[in-house]
Order: C-alpha cells, then structure tokens, then sequence
C-alpha cells in the first residue's frame, strides 16, 4: 500500500508534468486535490529525524553549522519535491521563483512569510543590479497544521521566510525546477533580493547599470507598491544538506496516467 508522501509525488507529478493534452480544467482539479493531501502532512509521513528538529537556542553559526537544512525527495524535469529545515531565528532570504508554481507545507514549527508580487518581467535575464517595482502582501504566521501557502508564476512569487520561536521544517514542491531547462533551455536561476524605498531606489540609480532602472517617477497604481533590488546570494545564508529517511519515492513517469 502506498504511502503518503508516494502518493503525494505522484500527484504531484500528474498535476505539474508538462503534458500539451493536460487541460486547464483537469489541471486546476488535479491542483486542489494536491493541496488537499499536502494539508495532511506531518513529520512522521517523512520519517524526520527528530534530532534535525531540536530546539538549541537562537542560532550560533560556531555551535550550529549551516543555518538551513536542505533534504531532497524527488526531482524530474518537470517537479522538485525537498524538505528545508530552518533553525531557530533564521531565514531562507528573499529570493524569486522564476515562471514556477510552488506549494509550502509547514509541518513543524511556526514561520512568517514575507511575499511580493512582480509589477514586471522577473530578473532573470538581467542578473543582480536590476530595480523592479513590486507589490508588497501582507505577512503571515504559518504553523504546522495550517493550510499550505501557494505560489503561482505570476503573484505571491517572490518570498522571504523566518523561523519564528524555534526551528522549523517545511515541504517545498515546486515546478518547474530550478536549473537548465532541458525543454527549454531555460537555466532557471534563483535571484536574491532587497526591499528599497522609492527614496533609495532613486538614489542608487546613477548606480546601476542603464536600463535595468524603470521610470521611478510614476507612482505605481496598486497599493502597497515597493521596489526590489537583485542582489548577490546574502553571506548569511547557506545551506548542508540530510539524506532523506522517508518512504521511497521512485514513480515510473511513463505509466503515471
């Protein structure tokens, strides 16, 4: 009998695979059902170890190594289905998820989610320097139980995500992958970003490179409008990486109908 976290890879793999005969009507289906059964996930579904979970106090990079744990569960062209495990008072920095769909589910812990949505192309194919006008959403408290937060190409799709009080785990599915896109040939890079007032942005403009600056002038029409500078990766953060110790997940793409 399968498990879980079998059956959740392989929805996950039949919502997300990049078939031409997928419909949008059979897509959005399939994509309920996923969220649904992601809701249901708990630690012991991923057989963690609970010690990657232990509370040591306020991060110390001398006592704790990597501030983030990442664990891969399954990986094709079209789907990227890991674990991060954040410790406690640390962040995965503001970062985008270029033309992706991503599902969050926090199934230990507590996180605050800080998400922007692009007022223009994401900054792919300008690399760090790029000024891009954005909209701010409101931050929320996700704790393990509550409901998965959503992604979509074009809204909520850039985020940044603390621990709050405590380590805290959360299963990314996220499609498509980040890295070269055999498809497309796409290499699907993850950009790093900083909040700037209007003031700043216009300041660093005589900074940054020609025509990576947008019209500073005009006053965006949605609320909450800000402005997002491309950045290097922050110093702060980096990543080890656990085996996973779950149920396996080995799904045959040919036979997934």
């Amino acid at each position: 009998m399968a498990t879980l976290i079998q059956n959740l890879a392989r929805l996950a793999v039949n919502t997300f695979r990049r078939d031409p005969k997928l419909t949008t009507e059979v897509f959005k289906g399939r994509y309920e059902q996923l969220c649904d059964l992601l809701n249901t996930l708990t630690p012991q579904d991923l057989n963690l170890d609970p010690r990657l979970l232990h509370d040591r106090g306020h991060y110390n990079p001398n006592r704790d190594g990597a501030p983030v744990t990442y664990m891969q569960i399954y990986e094709d062209q079209d789907v990227t289905i890991c674990v991060f495990i954040l410790k406690h008072g640390v962040r995965l920095p503001l970062h985008d998820h270029p033309d992706m769909y991503g599902l969050l589910k926090v199934v230990h812990g507590v996180v605050s989610v800080q998400s922007y949505s692009l007022g223009g192309e994401v900054a792919g194919e300008t690399g760090t320097g790029g000024v891009f006008p954005a909209t701010k959403h409101s931050k929320v408290e996700v704790r393990a139980g509550d409901e998965a937060c959503r992604l979509c190409p074009g809204d909520h799709n850039i985020h940044e995500i603390h621990s709050v009080d405590g380590p805290a785990a959360f299963l990314d599915i996220l499609s498509p992958p980040y890295g070269e896109d055999i498809r497309t040939g796409y290499d699907r890079d993850c950009h790093y970003y900083q909040e700037l007032s209007p003031s700043l942005a216009q300041s660093l403009a005589p900074h940054l490179t020609p025509g990576l600056l947008p019209n500073l002038s005009v006053n965006p029409e949605t609320p909450n409008s800000t402005w997002l500078l491309s950045i290097p990766t922050p110093s702060d953060f980096w990543c080890d990486q656990a085996e996973y110790q779950g149920p396996s997940v080995e799904i045959n793409n040919h036979n997934n109908s």
